[in-house]
Formats: C-alpha cells, structure tokens, sequence
C-alpha cells in the first residue's frame, strides 16, 4: 500500500490497532468526539511524521480500532 504520508515506525505499529492499545508517546491529543455524553473517538496528531489518528471508541468491538486518517491507497 502505498500511504500518503510515511508514518513513523510507531504510527504504524498502531495502526489498526484496538482502540485499548495505548497511545505512543509522540501522539498529541486534538479532539474528542462525543455521542449522548459518551466518547466516541479521539483524534491525535504525531509530532514527530503528521500523521493523523482517530480513536474510534463506540460501536461493534471489531471497528473500535486505530484508524490512520491521512494515508490512502493508490
């Protein structure tokens, strides 16, 4: 696949992920998403490669996950 952005070496290790793992230590948090009080994601950016993440926290288990939000197919 080939990305958009070259996410670091952390960034990708987490993506794809479930949303229990742990953010790295590079993530900076930007946002949350919030449904009937309840978050629903959170949005982070790197600082070290830009890449951008949504922390997806509601919904069926197998889509609660890391989605890298800047990367793409070509």
């Amino acid at each position: 696949m080939d990305l958009w952005i070259q996410p670091c070496a952390l960034c990708a290790d987490l993506y794809g992920q479930p949303s229990t793992a742990t953010p790295h230590r590079d993530l900076t948090l930007n946002g949350v998403g919030a449904v009937k009080d309840a978050r629903a994601e959170e949005h982070y950016t790197c600082i070290r490669c830009r890449a951008v993440f949504a922390r997806i926290l509601a919904g069926p288990p197998t889509r609660q996950i890391w989605l890298l939000l800047n990367a793409g197919q070509h």
